[in-house]
């Protein structure tokens, strides 16, 4: 077996396993969520969101008891996942900061679907089949290399021939 250097893989459509391909993001940031971001796919959802700065002890307001009380408290490290309509996650993604993980699909996910234990083949399969996803996209806070993987080769080639996108510097 020929050993491939890590960098050929980089910034280029790599077939993970039928039907299923990844693109290994160059130190890209949240700054490309713009071009990854699909206008006729319905939903984002966001995984492992966290807010605010997570060591200290800060204010705020919480559906503590149930969804529609919320409570004046002092939280940390609040991790959460979220789904919002695709053109609302657009207004706000101007303003997140650091990582991020996120998929944009046409469907709502089952409820059984976690994302912290279904991993591989059985989780691409869960999205594909029941939520119509277009891409999974994990940028980590810190300057490393991101993933972003979909079963839609069309999809991952246009946005390697995106000319507003340089592959060489990604935002």
């Amino acid at each position: 077996m020929k050993n491939v250097d890590y960098k050929e893989n980089i910034n280029c459509i790599r077939e993970t396993s039928n039907g299923l391909y990844r693109i290994i993001l160059d130190f890209a940031t949240i700054n490309i969520l713009p071009f990854l971001i699909q206008d006729d796919y319905k939903f984002v959802w966001v995984h492992n969101h966290t807010t605010g700065k997570g060591f200290d002890w800060e204010e705020f307001n919480l559906p503590i008891v149930n969804n529609s009380t919320h409570l004046k408290i002092l939280a940390k490290s609040l991790n959460f996942d979220f789904i919002m309509e695709t053109s609302a996650f657009k207004d706000i993604m101007k303003d997140l900061t650091g990582g991020i993980e996120l998929i944009q699909m046409n469907k709502i996910p089952p409820y059984y679907l976690n994302l912290d234990i279904i991993k591989g083949k059985q989780r691409f399969n869960i999205l594909q089949n029941n939520c119509d996803f277009l891409f999974e996209v994990d940028i980590p806070s810190a300057t490393d290399y991101g993933t972003l993987i979909s079963p839609n080769k069309d999809y991952l080639e246009s946005l390697l021939n995106n000319q507003k996108i340089d592959w060489s510097n990604l935002p």
